[in-house]
C-alpha cells in the first residue's frame, strides 16, 4: 500500500518554520534600532579593506533578512503547491489535459504571464487563486495603495515592503520613560531592621515588627552634595536635546515666621541661653558664647501641643549637669533631638533662628549679670532676628526638563500640596507573613487587612503602627527619609563671639556654613569668619602689584546671594528631591504595580534617528506566513487524498510521463524540449494512469491518432512511441 514520504512534508513544514524565525530576528533587529541616533555618513565599518557605512550596514542587514524570509516561505509554497498540482491532475486523469494546460499550471509560481493564461484556469479556479496568492507585482502599485488596500498584501510584500520599515527621521515627540524617583518603594529609607512579632490584640503573632531608622546612604550622599553645590543633580537624558514634562509626588518644605509669642519666647530663651555662657568666663572670653544660628528639631512634636515652652531652642540638660554648651559652663542644651529609629512619630518639622549680632564687648545693661560682656537686649534681638518654622508636606510637582547640547535646566513650575496639614512621621511597621519565625527567609508578605489600609496616618498616637504593605505608608517613609536627610545638614548651633575686640565664628555643630544656604543675607556675617584690626594677608596680597607677588589670591567678589533665607531654604529642598532621580537605585521598578506611565519626550534640535515601523512589517509578515500556511495546510491535505507525496524534481517528472497517454505523437523535431511549443503539440492531450503504466510495461506501440483531443475529448487508441536516435 502506498505510503506518504517523509521528505516533501518535513521540508515543507521546516521551511514554514525557519521563514516565521528569520522573521522574528528581523523583527528583533530592527526594534533594536528603533528611536536610536542615525549614524552619519562617516560613521562605517571595514569590511575587506572597504568602508561600509552604518546605514547602508543596516539597510543590507534588513534586505538579507526580507530574501531569506520570503526564499523560506516561497520553498514551503513551491512543496506544497506541487502536491495541489499533482491531486487535480489526478483527477484529470480520464479526461486528460492538454500539453499547454500542464506548461501553464507547472510555471504559474514562476512565470506571471501564466497567470492570465484563463482558458486553463476557469476551470481550476482554486489553483488559479492559490498561485496569484504567491504574486504580487508591488512595484508597479502606489504606495497609497499598498498601505490601504489590504487584500493585495500578499506573498512577495515581505521581500519588497519589509525592509523600508526602517526609515531615517527627524527625532519626534514620542512617549518613554523618563528618570523618576520611586517614593512609593522601601529604597530610600535605610535598612528597616525586625525588633520583634507583630502582636494583636488576640494574642496572634502574624508578622514582624520593623523600626524606621533614617535615610539611605545614597539619599543623604545626594542631599549633601545638593546642598553644597547648590542646583540641581544630572539626571540620565534620553538624548543631548531633549525635554518633558512630568508630574510626580514628593515632599516640598514649606518655611513661615514664627508667631509673635513664639517668636518671643525663643528669643528671650536665646538671651538666657547666651548670659549663661558669658557669666563666670574670663575677660578674654567673656563674649564667646553667643549662638549666631541654630536649628532644632525638638522630639515628639505633635501639631495640638503648645510650642511656647516644649519646643524652645535650648532646654536645661536634667540628665547630665556637666553637659556644657559651647565655650561656657551652663546646663542648657540645644533641643534638637534625631528621631531615626526612635520608634514614635512626631511631626515632619524644623525650626531655624538667626541671631547675627548676639554679643559685644561692652557694659552688660543686665544688672543681675557680673560679666562685662554686653548681651543684646530683646528689643535688638526683634530688629536684626529672623526665626522660621519649616514643614514638610506631601506635595504634587509639575516640573520642565529641558536639554540642550548635554547641558541639563530644570524649572520646577508649581508644587501644590496634597494636605493643608504638615505630614506625620512614621517611627515603626508592621509586616503580615502568616508567621512569626524571623529565620524563615521564605516567607511571602500578606496583604494589609482592610482596618490597616484605613488608619489615619494623620495621628501622632504610638499606640497606631501602620501596616507596611500600603501606598501611603510607603510614600511616608521615602518622604520622611529625605526630611531626615535635610535636618542632618541644617540643625545644629554656630557660636558668634567678640573675643577682645575680635569677631571669631567658633566650631559649628551644624553644616549648614558648608551649604547654600551660607550666601543667604540672613546669614551674611558667614562670609567674614575673622574681622581682626590689621589686615590679613590675602586683603594685603589683593594690592601686590609686582612679580613674583601678584595674582596669588582671586580679587572677584566672594560669592554672594540676594535669596532671603526662607525661600533658599524651600528652594534647596525641591532641588534635593527632583536630585533623587539621578540615582540609579532609586529608580522605579518595572516589576512593581507603582511602575509609572511612559512620559512625552520631545526633541529640540530635531536629531536623526532610526523609526521602527513595525505593525506595517508584521502585518506584511503576517500575511505572508499566514498564506504561507494556507497553502501548506492545503498541500498536507493533497498528500492525504493522493496517498503519496511528490518533489518537483525531473526524476519525478520522468516517472510519471512514462504511464502517461498521448492523444497525439509528438514529432521527432519537437522531441528536444526547445522552445517555442509547436502549434499541434498544444493540442495534445496527456492523461496521467498508473494502471497504464503497468500495461505498457511489456511493450507495444502508440498509433498517431487524428483530430483535435481536448480535456473532454481523449481518443482510446493509442500506439507506443518508437524509440528513434537523435
Amino acid at each position: 500500500m502506498p505510503q506518504i514520504h517523509w521528505s516533501a512534508p518535513s521540508l515543507m513544514v521546516a521551511f514554514l518554520l525557519v521563514g516565521i524565525l528569520l522573521a522574528l530576528g528581523h523583527h528583533l533587529f530592527y526594534a533594536s534600532l528603533d528611536r536610536q541616533r542615525a549614524a552619519t555618513t562617516v560613521e562605517n565599518y571595514g569590511f575587506l579593506g572597504m568602508q561600509l557605512s552604518i546605514q547602508q550596514f543596516n539597510t543590507a542587514v534588513g534586505t538579507a533578512f526580507a530574501f531569506l524570509v520570503k526564499a523560506s516561505l516561497m520553498l514551503s509554497v513551491s512543496i506544497a503547491y506541487f502536491q495541489i498540482f499533482m491531486w487535480s491532475v489526478g483527477n484529470y486523469a480520464k479526461r486528460g489535459t492538454q500539453l499547454v494546460h500542464l506548461d501553464v499550471m507547472t510555471s504559474a509560481l514562476h512565470d506571471l504571464v501564466s497567470l492570465v493564461s484563463f482558458k486553463t484556469w476557469y476551470r481550476r479556479p482554486w489553483l488559479w487563486l492559490l498561485a496569484v496568492v504567491s504574486w504580487y507585482d508591488s512595484e508597479r502599485m502606489p504606495k497609497s495603495v499598498l498601505i490601504t488596500n489590504l487584500s493585495s498584501r500578499l506573498m512577495p510584500i515581505a521581500s519588497i515592503i519589509t525592509p523600508a520599515t526602517l526609515s531615517v527621521g527627524v527625532d519626534s515627540p514620542i512617549y518613554m520613560h523618563v528618570p523618576n524617583v520611586d517614593f512609593s518603594s522601601l529604597n530610600l529609607a535605610a535598612r528597616m531592621a525586625a525588633y520583634g512579632p507583630t502582636r494583636l490584640s488576640n494574642g496572634e503573632e502574624p508578622g514582624f515588627d520593623y523600626a524606621y531608622n533614617g535615610p539611605s546612604l545614597t539619599v543623604q550622599r545626594i542631599t549633601d552634595a545638593v546642598a553644597a553645590l547648590g542646583f540641581i543633580m544630572p539626571v540620565p537624558a534620553p538624548s543631548v536635546n531633549a525635554s518633558w514634562d512630568l508630574d510626580f509626588d514628593g515632599p516640598s518644605l514649606h518655611c513661615n515666621p514664627v508667631s509673635l509669642d513664639f517668636r518671643r519666647a525663643i528669643l528671650e530663651n536665646i538671651i538666657d541661653y547666651t548670659i549663661s555662657q558669658t557669666e563666670g568666663q574670663s575677660p578674654r572670653f567673656a563674649c564667646g558664647g553667643g549662638p549666631g544660628y541654630m536649628a532644632w528639631h525638638p522630639g515628639r512634636m505633635k501639631p495640638d501641643d503648645d510650642p511656647i515652652e516644649d519646643y524652645l531652642p535650648f532646654i536645661i540638660d536634667k540628665i547630665n549637669l556637666s553637659s556644657n554648651a559651647i565655650y561656657g559652663s551652663g546646663a542648657y542644651v540645644l533641643n534638637h533631638e534625631n528621631s531615626h529609629g526612635s520608634g514614635y512619630r512626631d511631626m515632619a518639622s524644623v525650626f531655624l533662628a538667626v541671631t547675627p549680632n548676639p554679643v559685644n564687648n561692652g557694659h552688660n545693661e543686665n544688672a543681675e549679670s557680673s560679666t562685662p560682656c554686653h548681651v543684646a537686649g530683646l528689643a535688638e534681638y526683634n530688629e536684626t532676628s529672623t526665626v522660621l518654622r519649616c514643614d514638610v508636606h506631601k506635595s504634587l510637582y509639575h516640573a520642565t526638563f529641558s536639554f540642550l547640547d548635554g547641558v541639563q535646566n530644570v524649572d520646577i513650575n508649581e508644587v501644590t500640596d496634597m494636605t493643608d496639614k504638615p505630614m506625620i512621621t512614621i517611627g515603626e511597621v508592621m509586616a503580615y507573613f502568616n508567621s512569626s519565625d524571623q529565620d524563615d527567609t521564605t516567607l511571602q508578605p500578606q496583604a494589609c487587612p482592610s482596618a490597616e489600609m484605613s488608619l489615619n496616618l494623620d495621628e501622632t498616637d504610638r499606640s497606631i503602627i501602620p501596616c507596611l504593605f500600603n501606598l501611603p505608608v510607603l510614600s511616608t517613609l521615602s518622604y520622611q527619609a529625605v526630611m531626615h536627610a535635610f535636618i542632618d545638614i541644617v540643625s545644629g548651633m554656630i557660636s558668634v563671639g567678640d573675643l577682645q575686640n575680635v569677631n571669631e565664628l567658633f566650631p559649628s555643630t551644624t553644616k549648614s556654613p558648608n551649604t547654600v544656604l551660607a550666601l543667604a543675607p540672613e546669614l551674611a556675617f558667614l562670609q567674614a569668619k575673622s574681622q581682626r584690626p590689621h589686615q590679613s594677608v590675602q586683603q594685603r596680597a589683593a594690592m601686590w602689584n609686582q612679580q613674583p607677588f601678584t595674582g596669588l589670591v582671586n580679587d572677584a567678589a566672594e560669592p554672594h546671594s540676594t535669596l532671603p533665607l526662607q525661600p533658599a531654604l524651600e528652594q534647596l529642598f525641591q532641588n534635593i528631591t527632583v536630585s533623587l532621580m539621578s540615582a540609579p537605585d532609586l529608580q522605579p521598578n518595572t516589576s512593581s504595580i507603582y511602575f509609572p506611565d511612559k512620559t512625552k519626550v520631545t526633541s529640540t534640535t530635531g536629531e536623526n534617528i532610526y523609526i521602527y515601523a513595525r505593525s506595517i512589517l508584521w502585518l506584511a509578515y503576517g500575511l505572508a506566513v499566514g498564506t504561507t500556511t494556507l497553502i501548506a495546510s492545503l498541500g498536507l491535505a493533497a498528500m492525504i487524498a493522493n496517498d503519496a507525496s511528490f518533489s518537483n524534481k525531473f526524476s519525478s517528472i520522468l516517472r510519471l510521463s512514462r504511464g502517461a497517454q498521448l492523444s497525439y505523437q509528438i514529432n521527432q523535431a519537437d522531441l528536444s524540449g526547445r522552445d517555442p511549443l509547436a502549434a499541434y503539440a498544444k493540442r495534445v492531450t496527456v492523461k496521467f494512469s498508473p494502471e497504464r503504466a503497468e500495461e505498457t510495461k511489456d511493450g507495444g506501440e502508440y498509433k498517431p491518432v487524428d483530430g483535435e483531443g481536448g480535456d473532454d475529448e481523449v481518443e482510446t487508441v493509442t500506439q507506443r512511441v518508437k524509440s528513434q536516435g537523435p
